[in-house]
């Protein structure tokens, strides 16, 4: 009983904590999001497009010396023309207090250059902004005349909350700091493209592929096999005698959900990442020919195959621009490690795995009394 309610009181905090935070979170995210969002090893989509996949490449560690001091980075800040922010952290969660300019001022203030453009420049979505807080700040009071900010889970999420935003802030604004002005250079990106080409950024060998796949039932009898395999010989026929096209008998007989309403069309494959079986079969068959059932451990797969789609490299032009946002990726990524290194060396917690062990020991006590 005890862990129900106590979960329910953190769908409650979180649900709040989030309501109150909705619009500086957002206003944030542009900030937090200004590197890329996608590194790695290029490939290729059932329907041909191009696309990647987050993949981690090995680069030669950053020389960084030391982090920007405290003082370094209150200096390099400019304030607001307002000085909006200057508003006390207890004035802001005052919940039994109704929203009012400096509210809202406050919220545009921390709101990034683009989003706060776009607020101030409509006075529409100036009124759903307000709209939406006021939704917010009505549902806090409420909230607090419960005293449910007083709630030892809500007051832990809420500080938990103010804490993630300060971490996020704080790596970013030193990372934006410590990123070399206009990195990555023409020659690094052309380096990294000549050392990654192969890897990341060749197209491999790929066909493209039609099946209609019959499920072997696990444990089958061998009547069941048999009675399978007789089915695929009869589809097969049904193909090569004209009695029926591929695409039909896709729709209605495969058991490979993804493919049969697309006519058994499976898209276009890399030949590597194909069963050997069927490897073996594209490689030495003909553009349009049909196979006979091809058993695997899995069931009994009937191919068409289409054209094969010879190894090609990317030119580099095509490629640039993702090539750039990788090594942008991951620098930051180095920077905010490197980071997170010295705050621990300049402030240390001393946890030894004992003392985790311990906690982790009386913690499970305490929850499985």
């Amino acid at each position: 009983m005890r862990n129900s309610k106590d979960q329910l009181m953190r769908v409650l905090t979180i649900g709040l904590v989030l309501g109150a935070l909705l619009f500086i979170v957002a206003a944030e995210i542009s900030y937090l999001q200004s590197g890329p969002t996608v590194d790695g090893t290029i490939y290729i989509q059932e329907d041909g497009v191009t696309t990647v996949v987050e993949e981690e490449v090995s680069r030669e560690p950053l020389d960084i010396e030391s982090v920007v001091t405290d003082s370094e980075i209150i200096e390099s800040q400019k304030e607001p023309a307002n000085n909006a922010w200057v508003s006390t952290v207890s004035d802001n969660l005052n919940f039994e207090k109704p929203i009012d300019i400096d509210h809202i001022n406050l919220l545009i203030t921390n709101m990034g250059p683009d989003e706060r453009a776009r607020v101030l420049g409509s006075s529409d979505l100036f009124t759903k902004v307000v709209e939406s807080e006021a939704d917010n700040r009505a549902v806090l009071m409420a909230a607090a005349k419960n005293k449910l900010n007083k709630h030892p889970n809500v007051e832990f999420m809420m500080e938990r909350s103010s804490e993630n935003m300060l971490l996020e802030f704080y790596l970013n604004l030193l990372t934006d700091r410590k990123l070399p002005e206009g990195f990555p250079s023409d020659e690094q990106a052309r380096n990294f493209y000549e050392s990654n080409k192969e890897k990341q950024f060749t197209f491999p060998l790929r066909a493209r592929i039609w099946q209609i796949y019959l499920s072997k039932p696990n444990e089958a009898s061998e009547e069941e096999i048999l009675n399978l395999q007789q089915k695929a010989e009869e589809i097969v026929l049904k193909i090569k005698t004209g009695a029926n096209d591929f695409s039909n008998l896709a729709v209605s007989q495969s058991q490979h959900e993804a493919s049969k309403n697309r006519g058994g069309y499976m898209g276009v494959m890399k030949l590597d990442g194909l069963l050997p079986e069927i490897k073996d079969y594209i490689l030495r068959s003909k553009i349009g020919e049909v196979s006979d059932p091809i058993e695997t451990d899995t069931g009994l797969h009937i191919i068409k195959r289409g054209t094969i789609l010879s190894e090609e490299a990317l030119p580099f032009e095509e490629v640039e621009e993702q090539v750039r946002q990788i090594l942008i990726k991951q620098t930051q990524l180095q920077l905010k490690n490197a980071i997170v290194e010295q705050a621990r060396a300049d402030n240390p917690q001393n946890i030894s795995e004992e003392v985790i062990a311990e906690w982790w020991l009386n913690i499970n006590v305490e929850d499985n009394p």
